[in-house]
């Protein structure tokens, strides 16, 4: 006789950058397993990489988890987490002052994404030429935080690169995926400092999932105002 099978409640979110509704189940303990075994390797690319299986599952493939973007991958985890062990969880969270942890109540209901208003996809260079944006996918990041023998500024063109869309002039449209990455690349470097800076800070002010603390801390009674940011700790 076959064991008995538990019925999963399912939900409903909208991934923030496509606003497309899904649909999904709170994460097992199969799952639970996959994300508890990232978090002991304390290795930032196989936490993504489990929050991505996850994902996949609960949301029955639905998600592609490898195009989203990564405030999307966290906006997904944090509701799925909510779900799945309740709004309220404790994160370990380090004191400003003694820089000792202390474990916090977070209502993950509270999780918003910042810069969520202001980043403008279009980048208008001169007066005829421009750039449309895009953000960067999960495993672009990943790559990107792959290759730790690069130099900082390499990494930021990389990224950079990966970021562009479509390259307009007049009235004339370049996709970014028809053109190599040398030619990219060469278009970055003929740009001056202040056309850079603009596409710069369409990285820089891409959105991420982020939430407040407030907390006396056990150690050292400080009171700490906190801003989470980042699956480091909504995994914690």
């Amino acid at each position: 006789m076959p064991l008995p099978k538990l019925n999963t409640p399912t939900y409903e979110l909208t991934i923030p950058s496509t606003n497309e509704t899904v649909s999904y189940r709170p994460y097992l303990v199969k799952e639970e397993k996959i994300l508890l075994l990232a978090l002991e390797s304390q290795d930032e690319r196989q936490m993504i990489r489990a929050i991505k299986d996850v994902i996949t599952a609960c949301t029955d493939g639905a998600v592609d988890t490898s195009r989203i973007a990564m405030f999307d991958l966290e906006y997904i985890f944090t509701q799925l987490r909510a779900k799945s062990v309740g709004e309220s969880v404790q994160l370990s969270v380090k004191c400003d002052k003694c820089e000792k942890n202390n474990d916090v109540a977070i209502n993950l209901e509270n999780v918003r994404l910042s810069n969520s208003d202001k980043v403008n996809d279009t980048i208008e260079l001169t007066d005829t030429i421009g750039v449309k944006m895009r953000y960067p996918s999960v495993d672009t990041v990943l790559q990107s935080r792959a290759n730790e023998d690069s130099s900082a500024v390499d990494l930021i063109f990389s990224l950079l690169i990966e970021c562009i869309d479509s390259i307009y002039s007049g009235e004339e449209i370049f996709d970014a995926a028809s053109q190599s990455r040398e030619e990219l690349n060469e278009f970055l470097e003929s740009l001056n400092s202040d056309q850079f800076s603009r596409i710069r800070e369409f990285v820089e002010n891409i959105p991420a999932a982020e939430i407040d603390a407030s907390f006396k801390c056990s150690h050292c009674g400080e009171h700490n105002e906190k801003l989470l940011r980042g699956l480091a700790n909504f995994f914690g």
